[in-house]
């Protein structure tokens, strides 16, 4: 069924999926904080020292970056064309897709690091 899908079926269902993804940890943190009494440095460290938590915000941030690189390929693909902009539009688009490239790298590595 996955394969009768078109180019932009597809990236609508991976965007829409990495969406679930970030609302089911955002519930998932949000659930141990509002359970938490008392939220201090020691228990959150804790919280993350774990494995399994380790894993899912990794999952998080993949699931955060492939919707934004998506997300933002839709956008500048409308958006920020020669029918727009003229010659600019495509200098813009590849700047913009250069740039969401590079904050998605960063934030990627920074979270990696963090997280590991």
């Amino acid at each position: 069924m996955f394969s009768r899908l078109g180019h932009g079926s597809k990236e609508f269902l991976i965007i829409r999926a990495c969406a679930l993804l970030m609302l089911f940890y955002t519930l998932y943190l949000g659930g141990f904080v509002v359970v938490t009494d008392e939220l201090n440095f020691t228990l959150w460290s804790t919280f993350f020292d774990n494995a399994l938590n380790k894993i899912l915000t990794s999952v998080f941030f993949l699931a955060f970056a492939v919707h934004t690189w998506l997300g933002t390929w839709a956008v500048s693909s409308d958006y920020l064309t020669p029918r727009i902009f003229g010659n600019l539009g495509r200098i813009l688009n590849v700047s913009f897709r250069g740039i969401v490239a590079a904050i998605i790298v960063l934030i990627l590595t920074w979270a990696i690091i963090i997280i590991w």
